[in-house]
């Protein structure tokens, strides 16, 4: 028998191994590393950071000159004058030019140096959009995952609140199995057992609608088998803030990655005003070539001063190369109107940088304005719903004995429990909103 026993006890363990190992647990910070591989705008923004990564070298890149090389090779017949020949032919004629040439701006208005500091700031903008962008994923998650504790904290609740009220049905029948019972009660039980059960199944189903939104913002699979993690806290969690509001605006204000990717956008945008003028500016340049002929015609020896009818193509490349050095000089004095409207764009988009700005600044404001007023109030809620709770629940065990004893009725006593248990909905809703508050506060400030 005692195999049996040993046997059995090894079989349920392996199932209820198999069972957890099927069943995904997910913690609060696997939720935002899940999160932060799979956001698809979070990816986008990184993308771009790259993107702009890649224009500030080129703006750097623009200050080289830049250098090229070329060569062809023709066929040619009928009479024409050789160059390389010096003399009129008439054959089929077999030429190439080969050459390597160089080219500088040397004064454009300065507008490679204001592309450097455009692009520079340009990835700047961006690279505080990526953390900008990973403050939207964590205060989202954060969200939907108090969304899903809190649902599982009802339902908790909501099953102790049928246990109690099964165990007091059963009593019920007993009594009035025995004859000392009241079959009103008996139904009455009944029918706050099958109101509480339905409760539970609207519980249940928005915690499944709940947690469904969770794991659709981690991008996930959802058709997989997952459990969310209760949240673990400390008790000093629930301390009350001693931050006044100006201390935390001041705080996420100086750490905000939009308020920065603003001011990046904005010198951006101040340095392509910048570009815009410099298209009215004259255009310096210089270019150098390197180069030689070959005909089959054949070509003048300069050293001998004879012409050499048979000369090689590489002996050809010695005799007749050349160099050049050219300047140029190019004053924009009508554009088809394209340099004024770049221009009247620039001053536009430096408009909407500013805007931008005012926007982010306003933006973090008002966020931080509704966070922290939240955490105020669950704070103040927990406060009372501490001292309600206490007091709730030693009323309930008075009712309860009370009724047990047959000393008051029914509706007094479920009066009692429901008050017990609406106080024990609020001081939980108030104890995780204290919580994932002050999670989203520290979010802002660059603390979590």
């Amino acid at each position: 028998m005692s195999f049996i026993k040993i046997l059995f006890g090894a079989l349920s363990c392996y199932l209820f191994t198999l069972t957890v190992h099927a069943q995904k647990v997910l913690t609060l910070d696997d939720c935002i590393s899940i999160a932060m591989e799979n956001n698809i705008d979070l990816k986008r923004v990184q993308n771009n950071a790259l993107v702009a990564r890649s224009n500030q070298f080129q703006a750097m890149m623009n200050f080289l000159p830049s250098l090229g090389a070329g060569v062809n090779y023709s066929f040619r017949n009928g009479t024409f004058f050789d160059q390389n020949a010096a003399r009129q032919v008439s054959a089929t004629t077999n030429s190439s030019n080969p050459s390597i040439n160089a080219s500088v701006n040397l004064f454009n208005g300065f507008a490679n140096h204001y592309s450097a500091k455009a692009r520079k700031f340009e990835t700047q903008a961006l690279e505080h959009g990526i953390e900008e962008q990973k403050i939207e994923v964590r205060a989202s998650v954060l969200e939907f995952y108090l969304n899903v504790v809190l649902d599982k904290e009802n339902i908790k609740i909501s099953n102790d609140r049928i246990k109690l009220l099964s165990a007091q049905l059963e009593r019920e029948k007993k009594r009035e199995s025995v004859g000392v019972g009241n079959l009103e009660l008996v139904y009455n039980f009944k029918s706050q057992l099958a109101n509480e059960n339905l409760n539970l199944v609207k519980l249940t189903n928005r915690l499944k609608s709940d947690q469904l939104s969770l794991l659709q913002s981690l991008g996930m699979e959802v058709s997989g088998e997952y459990e969310i993690a209760p949240y673990a806290f400390q008790k000093d969690e629930l301390l009350l803030s001693e931050e006044t509001f100006g201390e935390v605006i001041r705080e996420s204000v100086e750490y905000s990655p939009s308020i920065k990717r603003a001011r990046a956008g904005l010198q951006a945008s101040t340095y392509g005003l910048k570009i815009a003028h410099a298209g009215y500016m004259p255009v310096i340049s210089a270019s150098g070539n390197l180069g030689s002929n070959y005909s089959s015609n054949g070509a003048l020896n300069p050293e001998s001063g004879s012409f050499e009818r048979d000369a090689g193509f590489f002996d050809q490349l010695s005799f007749n190369k050349f160099k050049s050095l050219n300047f140029s000089l190019y004053i924009p004095i009508f554009s088809n109107w394209q340099n004024r409207n770049q221009t009247q764009v620039a001053k536009i988009n430096l408009l909407n940088s500013e805007l931008d700005l005012k926007q982010s600044e306003l933006a973090i404001t008002n966020t931080l304005q509704k966070v922290y007023l939240d955490l105020v109030a669950a704070q103040s809620t927990y406060q009372a719903a501490q001292e309600n709770l206490i007091a709730l629940n030693q009323s309930y065990e008075f009712v309860s004995t009370r009724y047990e004893n047959g000393n008051t009725d029914f509706f007094t006593y479920l009066e009692s429990l429901n008050s017990k248990n609406t106080a024990e909905i609020e001081l939980v809703n108030a104890k995780y909103s204290i919580i994932f508050r002050k999670k989203i506060l520290d979010v802002y400030k660059g603390m979590f």
